[in-house]
């Protein structure tokens, strides 16, 4: 029986869901020949909170493995500190496995934001970008120390460098272009076949 999976988070998700509609070649299925059936709950200006508030998503599909992309808008936050928003997804993946009996969780890399003239999403990007590489280094060094080992720190590939950010991101700094979206699918793609290579047991 093929997997089931579900990304879970914040807009990325969801603008991911939609981009997909129009791409013939890229299918919701993560283009996997085992077929598996993949659910797509992403909710816009999400934080943690907002999933634990949707935590009902999790447990009505039960799937096998929840791929999560959250923590931006919690860092966008300037009263609450790297450390309590690490705290809380890491508190959000034992929910996950323990409550919501899901076998593996992906918390995928938390990513930095460009400049932008946008006034919508203004936040100060040196600022921003440094709370996340200290929350990616806390969930990192956590997660892999995870005794149970059926949590996975994802590491997003094709995002970092300055010649590839000047082409992944939207004109606003945060969303993704349309070769960001691509390059996100083919991340989760990765990971999900990672982890069932990984020996998980359906």
């Amino acid at each position: 029986m093929a997997a089931s999976i579900q990304i879970f988070g914040h807009s990325f998700v969801s603008r991911l869901k939609s981009f997909l509609r129009n791409e013939p070649h890229l299918h919701f299925n993560l283009n996997l020949t085992s077929l598996p059936l993949v659910q797509y709950s992403g909710y816009s200006g999400a934080k943690v909170e907002t999933l634990r508030r949707n935590f009902t998503d999790i447990t009505d599909f039960a799937p096998d493995i929840v791929v999560l992309l959250i923590g931006t808008n919690d860092l966008c936050q300037p009263d609450v500190d790297h450390v309590s928003v690490s705290a809380a997804i890491l508190d959000l993946i034992d929910s996950l496995l323990f409550l919501g009996n899901v076998k593996r969780v992906i918390c995928c890399q938390i990513l930095h934001r460009r400049p932008s003239h946008s006034t919508h999403h203004h936040v100060d990007t040196t600022w921003f970008n440094n709370r996340v590489d200290e929350t990616n280094y806390i969930l990192s060094t956590n997660i892999q120390a995870l005794p149970h080992g059926r949590a996975t720190f994802w590491r997003l590939k094709g995002f970092w460098s300055p010649e590839a950010q000047s082409q992944v991101f939207a004109l606003d700094g945060v969303h993704l272009s349309v070769m960001g979206q691509k390059k996100l699918y083919s991340n989760i793609r990765a990971a999900v076949v990672a982890t069932l290579n990984n020996g998980l047991e359906i």
